[in-house]
């Protein structure tokens, strides 16, 4: 007799030689199958013979909404915590918004799931082509929404000043209205530059000056500038009364005078301005003029200076130009 082979629940082969012993596994094959179905478990037929899979039933949760997958979390984590293998792709959806489920399987609910079975999310990228919008004089913040609903990204973004608009709106875009663009096409924007309006900062610290502008959005500037004002302090406002969010201010600071040692020049004998100009080329900032009287001049002219001419002195020291003038 014919030998034939018989395989059991546990996925091993016996042989048997006889009708009976068929029959009786047949039977216990059948009722075994039916017990491990009740339970949960399902039956694979595969090429080659009968092979059985322990399935079990699970849970199946709906797929997260939106496709928003961070380090923190991921769309398939649901399918990973069941210990089925999930894989989230993206399509092109006329209908459905960008980022929003299209389909998910297994669906949500009870089901027999091989373990390490297939999962498979398809979330919309948006459209695949669309009409470009009209976003001319429109909020920023809206139209970043707008942009990245239609499967389109943001490129370069330059502030320009608009008197006529208020802060960040549209001013022009890379692409005309109407026409139609690809989805994943980068849009470069110009937008109107939020102004702010300058603070006052003279006799300011540096520190005091940078603290306020930064806090105004603005990326000050500090020069040194010779000055009698306290060294370290700013030494003006600067001159623009509103200026754009982000522009770079230059600010003043005094620095102390370089102190040297400069001789008086000969100026005796010149008029006052004259006279003035060489102080003041020597390098002489603290100049006085004092005017006298005298029967012996026939024009004003300069007949003295304090200190005298050659003299060496200080360059912060004062000068007084003497002049005498005609009696009256």
């Amino acid at each position: 007799m014919a030998e034939d082979q018989v395989a059991t629940a546990e996925g091993t082969v016996a042989t048997t030689n006889t009708g009976s012993t068929r029959r009786a596994l047949r039977q216990r094959k059948r009722r075994r199958r039916n017990a491990l179905i009740g339970a949960g478990i399902a039956v694979v037929l595969v090429a080659g013979g009968a092979t059985y899979y322990e399935i079990g039933t699970v849970e199946v949760a709906k797929a997260p909404a939106r496709y928003i997958p961070t380090d923190e979390a991921n769309p398939c984590d649901p399918f990973d915590e069941l210990e089925i293998n999930c894989v989230a792709t993206l399509k092109h959806s006329d209908s459905v918004p960008r980022d929003e489920l299209i389909s998910q399987y297994p669906s949500e609910g009870f089901h027999l799931v091989k373990p390490g079975g297939p999962a498979r999310l398809v979330y919309s990228s948006g459209p695949a082509h669309s009409k470009f919008p009209d976003i001319l004089r429109q909020d920023y913040s809206t139209v970043q929404k707008d942009l990245y609903a239609l499967g389109l990204e943001i490129g370069e973004v330059k502030t320009v000043e608009k008197d006529d608009l208020g802060p960040n709106r549209v001013v022009s875009a890379s692409v005309d209205r109407g026409k139609t663009v690809k989805s994943g096409t980068k849009i470069n924007l110009e937008i109107s530059a939020e102004t702010v309006k300058l603070p006052e900062l003279k006799g300011l610290t540096r520190e005091q000056a940078e603290l306020d502008l930064e806090k105004l959005g603005l990326d000050p500037e500090f020069i040194e500038e010779t000055s009698s004002e306290a060294p370290g302090t700013v030494v003006a406002d600067p001159s623009d009364m509103k200026v754009a969010k982000g522009s770079k201010v230059t600010v003043k600071i005094a620095k102390a005078e370089d102190i040297k040692s400069i001789k008086i020049p000969d100026v005796v004998g010149l008029k006052e301005d004259e006279a003035q100009s060489l102080v003041a080329a020597a390098g002489f900032k603290n100049i006085a003029v004092v005017k006298v009287e005298s029967s012996k001049a026939t024009e004003e002219l300069v007949s003295n200076v304090v200190p005298g001419e050659g003299r060496a002195v200080r360059s912060d020291s004062n000068v007084v130009l003497v002049i005498s003038t005609p009696e009256k």
